[in-house]
């Protein structure tokens, strides 16, 4: 990539988030043509997606806790993103620094965490979205 696409996405970025916020109500009011879950409706039971847009709508509200509790991966989708934008920023000034690890051994301990997690909120009611 080079220094003016990363310049591009390091401006960009910002003003993409402000624009999400400032039209987070429009934007959410065009969840009602999602539908529902056909999993949880056929099942009973919560699919790793269930949430997912109860939780973005409590981040997009100042709601952390209560978007961890509707699914937490959107919230750590979040996090990333932001170790990944600070990582570009310093690589712009050209100054290379790893917030995130590389190492692929705790990126495949996370995701079988988020396994486990997807599984249990099943069966303990207050882990399961709201």
């Amino acid at each position: 990539m080079t220094k003016n696409q990363k310049i591009i996405i390091a401006v960009s970025a910002p003003i993409i988030v402000i624009l999400v916020f400032v039209f987070r109500d429009f934007i959410m009011s065009l969840s009602r043509f999602l539908g529902s879950c056909t999993f949880h409706t056929l099942t009973g039971l919560w699919c790793p997606g269930c949430g997912n847009t109860r939780s973005v709508n409590a981040m997009l509200h100042g709601h952390f806790l209560l978007a961890v509790r509707n699914n937490i991966s959107i919230p750590f989708l979040a996090v990333v993103l932001c170790g990944f934008y600070i990582e570009l920023v310093f690589d712009i000034f050209g100054k290379k620094v790893k917030i995130l690890t590389r190492k692929a051994w705790i990126w495949w301990t996370i995701l079988a965490l988020f396994f486990v997690y997807f599984i249990v909120r099943n069966f303990i009611p207050a882990i399961a979205p709201v």
